[in-house]
């Protein structure tokens, strides 16, 4: 299986860095589901539109 190098370096991507910490740890746990900048703000618009 090819790594993912985006969701590894995601302590370096501005954009994470700037989410609260909630969002962070959710991101974290989504692993494999974050490959790109558009997963990535997708998947925090979810997670901070549905509270």
């Amino acid at each position: 299986m090819p790594e993912n190098t985006f969701a590894e370096n995601l302590n370096t991507n501005q954009y994470f860095l700037s989410l609260p910490s909630y969002v962070q740890e959710a991101i974290k746990q989504a692993g494999p589901k974050v490959q790109s900048n558009e997963d990535l703000r997708e998947i925090a618009d979810n997670l901070t539109n549905h509270k």
